[in-house]
């Protein structure tokens, strides 16, 4: 087995993605996250740069057990100091990128209702998981977070409609980032079959 340089970029394997997502707990935690950075577009220069030199180690180790296999070789690019690097530059570069994600969005509402209502939630849940179309599945998050207001108060709407926001595709947001003038009859049904007092 070649030994890697600095210039190699490295791809998950089928077993490197089935890790990434069954997480069978083979591979340590500074393993695993370098499994997770191997995306076949960074070079392990750049991971290097990132999570210090003990990066080609980990990688070498986890091309000889299969986890990721070499992808190519990347431009030698000019490495600039650390120093060189603006400190919000580097948390940006090794910070996940947020998921914008419908079905996500979904199952974060589903969450906040049930610690919202506890018990009580069943009625809500039903009527989120019932929403199939995009407008009646936005118009269902609306209501939840006006059930949200009604029970636990508009600052905590709030930062869950913050939240939400990060989650949903961003042509959604503008629907969700204001709350409704108008309370919608389908949120207030919610509420009393809930049976929760307002």
């Amino acid at each position: 087995m070649s030994e890697l340089s600095l210039e190699d970029v490295l791809s998950k394997t089928a077993l490197g993605r089935r890790e990434q997502q069954q997480r069978s707990q083979a591979l340590g935690a500074k393993q695993r996250h370098v499994l997770i950075l191997c995306d076949g577009r960074r070079a392990l220069g750049e991971l290097c740069a990132l999570m210090g030199d003990a990066v080609l180690p980990l990688a070498q180790a986890l091309l000889a057990s299969g986890h990721v296999e070499k992808a190519g070789v990347a431009r030698a690019a000019p490495a600039l100091a650390p120093s060189a690097v603006p400190a919000a530059q580097l948390a940006q570069a090794v910070a996940p990128t947020p998921r914008r994600s419908i079905a996500l969005s979904r199952m974060y509402m589903f969450d906040m209702i049930e610690r919202t209502l506890g018990h009580h939630s069943g009625p809500a849940r039903a009527h989120l998981r019932a929403a199939d179309q995009s407008d009646a599945l936005l118009l269902a998050l609306q209501e939840c977070l006006l059930l949200i207001e009604e029970v636990a108060g508009q600052a905590q709407a709030d930062k869950v409609r913050a939240q939400l926001c990060t989650m949903l595709p961003e042509d959604w947001v503008e629907h969700v980032e204001r709350p409704l003038v108008q309370r919608p009859e389908a949120a207030l049904a919610t509420v009393r079959s809930s049976g929760v007092t307002t």
